[in-house]
C-alpha cells in the first residue's frame, strides 16, 4: 500500500510539473500573464498621461487663440487689449468642464450658481463682470466670429469697463469670463 501511494504521489507530481510547464510555455501561465498585465497597465497609464498632456495643450492653445482674437477685435475699435487673469482662466476652464460633464449649457451652473456666484467662490473680486458661452464651434476663429455676430456677446467683448479676461475650453464648450475693477 505504501509503495502504491509513493508511485501515485510521484506520478501526480510529475503530471503537475508537466501541466505547469505547458501552461507557461503556451503564454497562458501565471507568471507570464501577470507580467503581461503589468506591462499593459503601465503602457495604458503612459498613453493616458500622454493624451492628457496633449489635450491640455489643445485647451491652452484654444484659449490663447480666443484671447488674441478678442484683443484684435477690441483694438480695431480703439479699446485696450484685455489682460489674462489666472484665477478667472481657472474658473472659465472649470465652468467649461462642468457644462460638459453635467450636460448643460447655461450661465447658471447647477453646482456653482450664476457666473457672479462662481466668481465669488473662486475669490475673484470685480466691479464689472460678464460671461460669454459657446458650444460646438470647432475653432477659436469660429467661436469668436459667432460671438461678434451676436449683439449681447459682442457687447461683452467690446465693453470698455472690462480689463481682464479668462477663457476656458473643454470638448467643444467655450467659456469667456470678463471683469473690470
Amino acid at each position: 500500500m505504501k509503495q502504491w501511494g509513493k508511485k501515485i504521489g510521484l506520478a501526480g507530481l510529475l503530471l503537475s510539473v508537466l501541466a505547469v510547464s505547458t501552461i507557461i510555455t503556451d503564454g497562458g501561465g501565471w507568471g507570464v500573464e501577470t507580467a503581461h498585465a503589468a506591462t499593459q497597465t503601465k503602457a495604458e497609464t503612459n498613453k493616458s498621461k500622454a493624451l492628457a498632456i496633449a489635450y491640455a495643450q489643445i485647451q491652452t492653445q484654444n484659449a490663447s487663440r480666443v484671447v488674441a482674437l478678442i484683443n484684435k477685435e477690441r483694438m480695431a475699435v480703439g479699446l485696450k487689449p484685455l489682460m489674462v487673469h489666472t484665477n478667472l482662466t481657472k474658473m472659465a476652464k472649470t465652468k467649461a468642464i462642468d457644462m460638459y460633464n453635467n450636460r448643460y449649457f447655461s450661465h447658471t451652473s447647477p453646482k456653482y450658481g450664476s457666473p457672479f456666484e462662481m466668481m465669488d467662490s473662486f475669490g475673484i473680486t470685480y466691479k464689472y463682470a460678464g460671461e460669454n458661452l459657446g458650444k460646438g464651434q470647432r475653432s477659436a476663429e469660429e467661436v469668436v466670429k459667432d460671438w461678434m455676430n451676436s449683439p449681447d456677446h459682442q457687447e461683452n467683448i467690446l465693453n470698455p469697463d472690462f480689463k481682464l479676461i479668462g477663457v476656458g475650453y473643454y470638448n467643444g464648450h467655450w467659456v469667456q469670463e470678463f471683469i473690470g475693477k
